[in-house]
Parts: structure tokens; C-alpha cells; sequence
């Protein structure tokens, strides 16, 4: 269990980074006029924004009680509370990625 949580907290700090760029590209599209959408994500979530990072802050606000269990406690995580943050994750990291790649074919 100790190296789920030590994944999931490197793949937080991974999607924390794509965030920032991705949502500097997000203010880009918006100052010209474009990237007019109320929500990236319309469900899984409960955040409802225009940006990556407070998705990835709601992970992070998620996870972060397991961080503060001890080594006992934390082996005795029900492994369904964390498959629900690595779902969460998931998501975040596709639509990261497709966000990327749309940006990258846009500008070629």
C-alpha cells in the first residue's frame, strides 16, 4: 500500500506541473478571444472551473488525509478510496493530454 500512496503523490506532482502549463495555455486561447467553456470536466469531479489546477487541488485535498496516517494505518486503506482518486487522476491525465496534443496540431 505504501508504494500506491508514494505513486500516487509523484503522479499528483506530475499533474500539478501539467496543470500550470496547460492553464497558461488556457489564458493564451482566452486573451484571444477563444476557450470559451463553463467547466473542463462536466462530471467526476466536484470542482466545476475553466482551469486544470483547482481539479488537481481537489485531488491533492483527496488525498492528502492518507498522507497523514502512519505506515500501520495506511496498510490498512481500503484499496476502493484510493482507486477513487487514481480514476480522478486518470481523467486528469488524458484530457491534459489530449489538451496538449490539440494545442501542439494547432500550432503546426
Amino acid at each position: 500500500m505504501l508504494n500506491i500512496i508514494e505513486n500516487i503523490r509523484q503522479n499528483l506532482a506530475v499533474a500539478y506541473q501539467k496543470a500550470q502549463e496547460c492553464d497558461q495555455f488556457i489564458e493564451q486561447l482566452q486573451q484571444n478571444g477563444q476557450g470559451k467553456f463553463s467547466a473542463i470536466f462536466a462530471e467526476g469531479f466536484t470542482t466545476k472551473a475553466t482551469r486544470f489546477m483547482p481539479y488537481v487541488e481537489e485531488i491533492a485535498a483527496d488525498f492528502y488525509p492518507f498522507t497523514q496516517l502512519s505506515e500501520a494505518q495506511q496498510q490498512q486503506i481500503n484499496p476502493q478510496e484510493l482507486a477513487k482518486i487514481v480514476v480522478k487522476l486518470e481523467k486528469i491525465f488524458a484530457t491534459q493530454s489530449k489538451f496538449q496534443q490539440t494545442i501542439v496540431s494547432a500550432e503546426e
